[in-house]
This record gives structure tokens, C-alpha cells and sequence, in this order.
């Protein structure tokens, strides 16, 4: 789980603000849906997602705050795609530390009391996403991809910076046609990752009884790999499209206006205020 791809999509202060105090509800939501987890699991669940929320709550939500400020005080000026970059690597790292926190936790127990059919449950629901995601990036030809591709770049930049007047819009469409992004090859790493989740959580329900300390290092290593992949072939297009998604995001920064940048600042701000306001309403949850 990662609080910034949980609600940096989100536009509006308010709304990041609620999603992050209702951050374990709504991870729970996601989770049961794709499980099903039965009576003695469910409270379980939640007390592991409550938990982690307590955690980011005492420490690493400052750190994550003090990154958003220190971004949003950078959204003024002129950038380039090494700063990008480095903004992107510092956020793919928190992502990992949130993940790495909750594979720490109770989570690895729960997940080893999985049933065949709880299996079974997930596998279908992953399948359900897929076919979601087929229709989502698959659907039409290249020239319908490469359209809704752009849509997507321009309603994420607009999240950011307000309308785009035509010229950017123009931009982002222009610089699309040289993306390195293959829905086609993306699917199938997609589902690699959801094998090697299954996999795991096999291997989890093998272990004896009690063994806590090897079903955390199976979870975490699991959560390693789906932030930093160990496949060769798919770092090295995860590498490549970064960089132009870097790219992209420095050049499209570059050309926006005063009125746009002050935009960008003022909701970097907000979500970090938010943020900050939301965490000090949080009740610890219980040992």
C-alpha cells in the first residue's frame, strides 16, 4: 500500500484528506472485495490495516508531508527530467516502506488462514480486473489507444495544474506517438505479478503453525518485488518508460503558464496541509 498512489490521484484537498483517514476502510473495502474473508479473518484484517495506519500516522506521514512541500516549493520554477525523476524515485521508494510496514504486520498470519475456495475467490476477481483493464487500454486500434492514452496524460496533468489551454494539449498528444507504454506487454506483466501473488500465498499457508517470522520474510519479499521487479527484461522497460514519463512531465511543466504553476503550488500545499490536519485526527489504534 502506498499513501501517495493512494491519494495523490485524488483532486481537492478535502477529498485527500478524508481518503487518508479513512485509508484502512477503504484498503479493507478493496481487499474483501478480491478475498471474501470469512468471520474469524475479517477482524483481523482490519485491526492489521488499523495498525498500519497508526504507524504511518507516528512518523512516516511527516516524511511523506515533507516531500509534498518540498515539491511543491520547487512547482514554480523551470525543471528538468533529471528533478522529475528524482521526485518519481523518491515517492516509488515510500511506496516501498508503506508496503514493506504492512507485510511487517499481522497481515502475513491472516493471509496463511486463506481457504481454496478464499483462493479461488481472488483468482476471479483478478481475472474481473483484467477484463477491466482490457477494455480500459485494449480496446480499438492504435490510433484509439494512442487517443485515449493522451486523454489520460491530460486529465493527469489537469489534476495538477487546471485546464491545459489547446497548445499543451497538443504537446502531450504529439509526444505520446513516441511513448515507449505497450498495453499488450503491460497486461502481461500485470499478470506475472498476480502469479507470483498467488504463488505466495500458497507458499504462506505451507509454512507450520505459528511461524510468523518466515511468513513476514515470504509477504515483505513478495512486496519487494512488486515495487523493484527482479525480471530483468521488465526493469528495464519499467526504466525506459519512467524515463519518458520524466520526460514528458519536465517539458510539459516548462511550457505551462504563471496562473498554472500557482495552481500546482497551491494543491501540492493543500494535499500536504490536508494531510497534516488528517493524520492529527487519526485515533491510535489499539496493541
Amino acid at each position: 500500500m502506498s499513501v501517495f498512489a493512494l491519494l495523490l490521484p485524488l483532486s481537492g484537498c478535502s477529498t485527500v484528506g478524508l481518503a487518508y483517514r479513512q485509508a484502512d476502510t477503504l484498503a479493507w473495502w478493496w481487499l474483501d472485495r478480491r478475498v471474501d474473508f470469512d468471520a474469524a479473518q475479517a477482524p483481523r484484517v482490519r485491526q492489521a490495516l488499523a495498525q498500519w495506519l497508526d504507524w504511518h500516522r507516528r512518523r512516516p506521514l511527516a516524511e511523506d508531508v515533507a516531500l509534498l512541500d518540498e515539491i511543491a516549493r520547487e512547482a514554480g520554477a523551470d525543471t528538468r527530467a533529471e528533478r522529475t525523476c528524482r521526485w518519481w524515485q523518491l515517492v516509488h521508494e515510500r511506496q516501498g516502506i508503506h508496503l514493506q510496514a504492512l507485510a511487517g504486520g499481522m497481515l502475513p498470519d491472516v493471509l496463511a488462514t486463506l481457504s481454496d475456495a478464499q483462493l479461488r475467490h481472488l483468482q476471479q476477481a483478478l481475472d474481473d480486473d483484467n477484463r477491466e483493464w482490457r477494455e480500459r487500454f485494449l480496446r480499438g486500434d492504435a490510433d484509439q489507444r494512442l487517443r485515449a492514452a493522451r486523454e489520460r496524460a491530460i486529465e493527469r496533468a489537469e489534476q495538477l495544474y487546471g485546464r491545459l489551454d489547446a497548445a499543451q494539449r497538443r504537446f502531450i498528444g504529439e509526444r505520446m506517438r513516441g511513448s515507449p507504454w505497450d498495453a499488450t506487454r503491460g497486461l502481461a506483466e500485470r499478470q506475472r505479478q498476480q502469479r507470483d501473488l498467488l504463488e505466495t500465498l500458497q507458499a504462506l499457508r505451507a509454512l507450520p503453525a505459528g511461524d510468523h517470522e518466515r511468513r513476514v520474510g515470504l509477504l515483505q519479499a513478495l512486496a519487494q518485488r512488486l515495487v523493484d521487479t527482479d525480471d530483468p527484461e521488465a526493469r528495464q522497460y519499467r526504466d525506459q518508460l519512467r524515463r519518458f514519463q520524466c520526460e514528458l512531465a519536465a517539458d510539459l511543466h516548462n511550457r505551462t503558464e504563471a496562473d498554472q504553476r500557482r495552481e500546482a503550488v497551491q494543491r501540492l500545499q493543500g494535499w500536504a496541509r490536508d494531510l497534516r490536519a488528517a493524520g492529527a485526527q487519526i485515533t491510535p489504534a489499539g496493541p
